[in-house]
């Protein structure tokens, strides 16, 4: 963003950051919850200042919750305020030999802290006082369900200059954009549990340290307040995609559904000629196309490229289409492609695929371009609708964003976690699709049903990415167009109610949507305190 548009954008937050504490205040907090003791690591930095220390440590000494120790780490004893003044808490102590990564990496520092769980805080780090409240509370988990391994935390920062903060209103934990870039700082809270069982060699950085997590499942909650307040830090580079080396998919099946429209799939396929994919399958699935031109070109992929053409009657059904698609393949990736789809860099399909390997990783999406350059999609995110007539919203992230844009924390530049992706182009291994059952050809033919076949690889385990591709451009609903007749609006009614039955909690409680990020279908982030006006 630039300069003038975000002193526009951070222009209020102040003012509806102290609403929100007044707000919470009303709302008696932790009733019935149990006390857990959190130990609370506080450490000088290079650049802190003994005002910096002091300023953390006031902040703690003014939690509302009381069942904390302080713990400083390289600094002595002598250099602490009076300890009796804490007496109020769990204790201030001192570990001058320790660091952070001692305290993350080696079990000869297990003794300088009793916590089941630990925050860490740089010099300068203050908190709103209900903080510990609102983590506590997080604690408490219903009957059944596993204990929580680490909570991060929406935050801001101080400026690198002037005296202004910048909210981080983060997506909750995301394996994926965690190692990419450090986009949670201290702002989390880790179990102990969590410390023991991920203790390995010591870590270069905290980042490091957090990157590690990634590799493995966690039980994660995200505390949508920002109540921790950072030091500043100089800005985060650009981030970068890091695409790691998975075993090469053996044989890649390309599934098109297509009616007519011979201009769209000649455009579709001209990637064809310039992909190296191993083992390549074409599956057109044609659904009672009759022109001429069309069935010309048929004939010519059948001869360029072996395509089989599967040709089915009767009414639209893309569910159908592509279940049928797949089962004529025996490849081990399936790539879904819309015919309004024009890869104009092959190599992307590369990036899709070589993710789309990864175990843990269920369907790869892409970044999708307008044909004029603007975003079309970069993820979806999921909310309930207004009414009975829509009664789930699926929306585009940064829909309509400039091509070179980073997007709200790099969102267009990093690969990014959500329930689901558009299903104009996906890819995902076989064995993922027939584990989640392929699409719903019976419930939902046509509206959802990508949403639901990524709701479902998900909940089998399964990571739903978005990749930060380029040049890859969706002329959006070319095919079917954006049909308002009275049927189509029936089915549209049909498939949302289906949807808020089969996946009421997924449309309610997104969690990689942020309460107070509006960036679903805009083309830049909207902040509760700022109107679309200012960003104009």
């Amino acid at each position: 963003m630039s300069g003038r548009r975000d002193d526009a954008l951070m222009a209020g937050y102040e003012d509806w950051r102290q609403s929100r504490l007044i707000e919470r205040k009303r709302s008696p907090r932790g009733r019935g919850a149990w006390n857990h003791l959190i130990t609370v690591f506080v450490y000088p930095e290079a650049s802190s200042s003994a005002t910096a220390m002091s300023q953390t440590l006031s902040a703690l000494l003014d939690q509302t919750y009381r069942n904390i120790e302080i713990v400083v780490i390289g600094a002595r004893e002598q250099d602490l305020p009076d300890s009796s003044r804490f007496v109020g808490l769990r204790g201030l102590f001192a570990e001058p030999a320790l660091d952070v990564l001692d305290i993350l990496s080696d079990p000869a520092a297990d003794h300088a802290w009793r916590g089941s769980h630990l925050v860490l805080a740089a010099a300068g780090t203050t908190f709103d006082p209900d903080t510990f409240d609102l983590l506590n509370e997080m604690l408490s988990r219903s009957p059944g369900k596993p204990a929580l391994e680490l909570v991060v935390c929406d935050h801001d920062r101080a400026a690198a200059t002037g005296t202004g903060r910048s909210p981080c209103f983060l997506p909750g934990w995301d394996p994926d954009l965690i190692v990419a870039m450090d986009y949670i700082g201290t702002a989390f809270m880790a179990s102990r549990r969590l410390v023991l069982a991920r203790r390995s060699s010591r870590p270069a950085s905290l980042h490091d340290w957090l990157r590690s997590l990634a590799g493995g499942s966690l039980v994660t909650a995200h505390l949508t307040e920002p109540v921790m307040h950072l030091p500043a830090i100089p800005p985060h580079p650009s981030a970068e995609t890091l695409i790691s080396e998975f075993p090469a998919a053996k044989s890649v099946a390309i599934i098109i559904p297509n009616r007519d429209k011979p201009e769209l799939l000649r455009r579709c396929v001209r990637f064809l000629e310039f992909t190296e994919i191993a083992g390549l399958e074409l599956v057109i699935v044609d659904h009672a196309s009759t022109d001429p031109e069309t069935l010309a070109l048929y004939a010519w992929l059948k001869q360029r490229y072996s395509a089989r053409i599967l040709r089915i009657d009767g009414r639209f059904n893309f569910s159908r289409m592509v279940n049928l698609g797949v089962a004529a393949t025996t490849a081990q990736m399936v790539l879904l492609l819309n015919n309004d789809i024009e890869v104009t860099k092959p190599h992307e399909i590369d990036m899709m695929v070589s993710h789309a390997m990864r175990p843990e990783v269920g369907v790869a999406g892409a970044r999708l371009l307008y044909p004029d350059g603007r975003v079309q999609h970069a993820g979806v995110i999921l909310r309930p609708g207004p009414g009975q007539e829509q009664t789930v919203v699926s929306q585009h992230v940064l829909r309509g964003a400039a091509s070179h844009s980073d997007g709200y924390l790099h969102a267009l530049r990093t690969v990014r976690n959500y329930q689901a992706v558009t299903g104009a182009i996906i890819a995902t291994r076989r064995d993922v699709f027939d584990k989640a059952g392929g699409f719903d050809e019976v419930n939902l033919p046509v509206e959802h049903s990508d949403i639901d076949y990524c709701l479902r690889v998900r909940a089998a385990g399964f990571r739903v990415i978005s990749l930060p591709t380029a040049g890859i451009v969706h002329s959006e609903s070319s095919t079917r167009g954006l049909d308002t007749t009275p049927e189509v609006s029936r089915m549209r009614v049909a498939a949302g109610e289906l949807m808020i039955r089969r996946w009421r909690d997924a449309v309610n409680h997104d969690p990689f949507r942020n309460p107070h990020l509006d960036w679903g279908d805009r083309s830049q982030a909207l902040f509760p305190w700022t109107n679309w006006s200012d960003v104009q």
